[in-house]
């Protein structure tokens, strides 16, 4: 059985009568560790939100006119929920998944193409909140991207980080 022992240098005054190691037993830990967990009210939807990836769900129907969607995620069908995150498109999955940044300029350009009309209007305000989350999610994987020192290690390829996520314009 291992043991993990930690010695002290303490002086004579303070030294434990005995032996000066202290002896942890794996067992020990492992309760430690338990009853940490137990004080910080660890749940498991805690553990699962820290390590699961971060997505948005916006509906098909706030990216704009089906026309301008199928292309790039396929008819509507009877699903409309669409989970915008970080890896590639896929169209073929229940829910759709989006890329975060294709979603953007997917919304940009849907935006350009919508005609002046109070139809347009209401789906134009609707594709403005779809933006606005879109971006705030956005923003936050750049920063984390970006947020490397410039100097040697990850940081040397800053300005190669900064065109594969390029800054977007904060409004359609």
């Amino acid at each position: 059985m291992h043991f993990l022992t930690f010695s002290l240098n303490l002086p004579r005054a303070f030294q434990p009568p005995h032996d000066s190691c202290f002896v942890m037993r794996p067992s020990f830990l492992a309760l430690s560790f338990l009853a940490l967990c137990l004080a910080s009210e660890c749940t498991s939807q805690t553990w699962k939100n820290a390590f699961s990836a971060q997505v948005v769900t916006v509906s098909y129907d706030d990216l704009g006119p089906e026309s301008f969607v199928a292309p790039l995620l396929g008819p509507r069908g009877g699903n409309p929920q669409v989970v915008v995150h970080a890896g590639a498109i896929r169209a073929d999955t229940e829910p759709r998944r989006l890329n975060a940044h294709q979603g953007l300029l997917l919304l940009r350009k849907n935006a350009r193409q919508l005609p002046a009309t109070p139809a347009g209007a209401a789906l134009r305000q609707r594709m403005d909140v779809a933006y606005a989350r879109l971006l705030h999610f956005y923003n936050a994987r750049r920063a984390a991207f970006t947020s490397v020192p410039p100097f040697g290690g990850r940081g040397s390829m800053t300005m190669a980080r900064m065109t594969t996520m390029p800054p977007m314009p904060p409004t359609l």
